[in-house]
């Protein structure tokens, strides 16, 4: 049985097309394909946008509601936003738009807040990764991944939009504005969003109270998008600019001269052109083509004649990056189902900084994976092969040099699914994730630290999920514990600057932890109430050296407790929503001192909406709508701080109108 069904894998994977004439040959041309293929595990966390009452404007506000996740967030509209999971740190956690990584081989850091809602159907959170059929190979190699789903417009051969505009404290102006048109199969989306904000609010500064400065944001982002469907078959075109120009407040630090004062500027372009096309050839092989091109610039400066206790700093960046990824599936017998993933990427990197060290870098990343999915009990297993040759060129070595030319990881996975009851599922994981050192943590001494070794992490975990309903009544649990072991853990500290980082091997990291959710849901006669309660424990120690002062200490920004709670009101056409958000106690450094102490905090949010049917337009299949609500954030004024020296803004408002057609 084993021999044939390799026999068979082979001949579909080096024959599609002579499968797809077998079948044109044995079934009639209405035949219907009925194999279906499960996916093994859940999303963690997921979130469907269109049906939110009130979204969030980016994709860091819908993902610090999460549990088990950490947003790290500088302070202010325009301040930068990372995301953590599981104690694993913004580099092993994948940023999937329609399946192709947002990635960044400078820092690894991928700010969210350049990510806007707007457009996406859904934004899920997977602590392993997607088992499904037809994934990239990248989908496979991340430790977890956060997925952006595009929402794909129904409009039945005629245009829409929206029109929306938000407006609130600290001088924040952001309008957007979205068209859509249906040609038969195909849609045009277009889409723009401009952003404007002083920056500046209150905080409390030793004995004084003073206002935070430079932290001042102007951005336009400007998007298309073309979605098209065929028999079997369905591609997309997604082109995507943004540009901004911003303050880096820097950190709050009292100075023998003064109080701080920051004048480092950061001007941004980001472009990418990205696609992909997903083809069932025959009932059982299938393929999924993507691409994508991307030309990232930076320029930083600390302007010292504004500020002369800066460090006289004026760089340029020009990251460019391809990427190329095919997937096949082959269903040998149902439900036994082999997928095959080969991506190929190369980033380069251009700089002026330090000593014009200009790096490479090809990356082969190779995904085999396996599913039994049966409708109650599902398995999958996969192995990723990853090997990455860098070389660089400096003007003392004389030309491009070889060292460290070459890193490479295998990373195996295993994960299981049973349901044995309609209101019990239980999925469980085991994997092995790598990630390579970024050109920064390499050769740019003045972020960097090119001693670093790369960091590896094998993650156990089990979700037990519980459902139930009567009546107007529903419920959901969630209860997951975890365990993972980081190696040659590497932490990103800022330094006096957003843009300077210090980069350190802490060496051995073992994570414990559960997660725990609770969703109660009631709806009648024009009612509807949502509680949701969360919960993380979160236990992340250094077991690097034991015979170090910092053997079995928290590791920096890891609370040991955290979790929130929602409340979800709606009647007819208003909608009330409360979130509150809990972080403990945390440390900066891996020394659990006092002085590296950060204090917990609670954030609660507020929002009131109301959404009107306005009059139906001529030969209009959809109703135009009007939604209108207010947001106050920080409700009770709490001075809190995510990243020690960075305060948070104080109690603010967001307004928003929008219309659609």
């Amino acid at each position: 049985m084993l021999k044939r069904a390799v026999i068979a894998l082979a001949a579909a994977l080096s024959a599609p097309w002579s499968l797809q004439a077998q079948e044109a040959d044995t079934l009639a041309a209405a035949s219907v394909w009925s194999v279906q293929v499960y996916p093994v595990v859940k999303p963690a966390e997921s979130v469907y946008l269109p049906g939110a009452k009130a979204a969030p404007a980016q994709v860091a506000d819908v993902l610090r509601r999460f549990t088990g996740v950490q947003v790290k967030d500088y302070g202010g509209v325009g301040g930068l936003k990372t995301v953590n999971v599981r104690s694993l740190g913004s580099e092993h956690v994948g940023i999937f738009l329609d399946g192709v990584q947002v990635d960044n081989a400078q820092n690894m850091q991928v700010d969210l807040g350049r990510f806007s809602t707007d457009g996406l159907a859904m934004v899920s959170l997977y602590n392993g990764q997607k088992t499904k059929r037809l994934q990239t190979a990248k989908e496979y190699a991340s430790g977890a991944a956060v997925h952006l789903d595009s929402e794909r417009p129904l409009l039945f051969d005629q245009d829409g939009g929206r029109a929306r505009l938000r407006g609130g404290s600290f001088g924040t102006f952001q309008p957007s504005l979205q068209w859509d048109r249906q040609w038969g199969p195909v849609i045009l989306r277009v889409s723009a969003e401009g952003l404007t904000s002083n920056g500046r609010y209150k905080y409390p500064c030793f004995d004084t109270t003073l206002v935070r400065e430079n932290g001042d944001i102007k951005s336009l982002r400007l998007e298309s998008g073309l979605f098209g469907q065929f028999r079997h078959g369905d591609w997309r075109v997604r082109v995507y600019g943004y540009g901004s120009e911003r303050g880096f407040p820097g950190p709050v630090i009292r100075r023998a001269s003064g109080f701080p004062f920051s004048a480092e500027r950061q001007a941004d372009r980001n472009f990418f052109i990205q696609g992909g096309w997903n083809q069932d050839w025959t009932s059982r092989y299938a393929t999924s083509l993507k691409f994508k091109f991307a030309d990232d610039y930076i320029h930083y400066n600390t302007h010292p004649e504004k500020n002369p206790m800066a460090l006289p700093y004026d760089l340029h960046y020009r990251q460019r990056s391809g990427y190329l990824s095919l997937a096949q599936s082959l269903v040998l017998a149902d439900p036994w189902s082999v997928d095959l993933s080969v991506d190929l990427q190369r980033n380069a990197l251009d700089s002026d900084a330090g000593q014009s060290v200009t790096p490479r870098r090809n990356v082969l990343t190779a995904a085999l994976a396996t599913r039994l999915a049966w409708e109650d009990f599902r398995m999958a297993a996969h192995c990723v092969y990853q090997g990455a040759w860098d070389r660089f060129l400096t003007p003392q070595a004389g030309g491009w040099t070889r060292e460290n030319k070459f890193r490479d990881a295998w990373m195996p996975s295993f994960s299981l699914y049973y349901s044995p009851f309609r209101w019990l599922e239980v999925d469980a994981f085991a994997k092995r994730s790598y990630r390579l050192p970024s050109f920064n943590d390499l050769y740019y001494s003045l972020m960097g630290n090119s001693s670093l070794v790369p960091e590896s992490a094998f993650q156990t975990g089990i979700d037990i999920r519980l459902e139930h309903a009567s009546g107007p009544w529903s419920f959901e649990g969630r209860i997951s514990p975890y365990r993972n072991r980081i190696d040659d853990k590497i932490v990103a500290i800022p330094t006096s600057s957003q843009f300077r980082w210090t980069m350190l091997n802490i060496g051995k990291v073992d994570v414990a932890g559960v997660d725990l959710k609770a969703d109660a849901r009631f709806w009648r006669k024009g009612w509807s109430v949502d509680v949701t309660f969360r919960y993380c424990f979160q236990q992340a120690l250094d077991h690097s050296d034991p015979d170090s002062r910092t053997f079995g200490n928290q590791i920096p920004y890891i609370p040991l407790h955290s979790g929130g709670v929602d409340l979800c009101a709606g009647w007819e056409d208003w909608s009330f929503t409360w979130e509150t958000v809990f972080t403990g106690a945390r440390w900066s450094r891996t020394a659990n001192t006092p002085d590296y102490y950060i204090a917990p905090w609670t954030v609660s949010d507020i929002s009131l909406f109301r959404k009107m049917t306005m009059p139906a337009l001529k030969n209009r299949a959809l109703l135009p709508e009007l939604n209108a609500g207010v947001t106050v954030r920080n409700l009770f004024n709490h001075r809190y701080q995510v990243v020690q020296g960075y305060p948070m803004p104080g109690c603010n408002l967001m307004f928003t109108v929008e219309y659609s057609w």
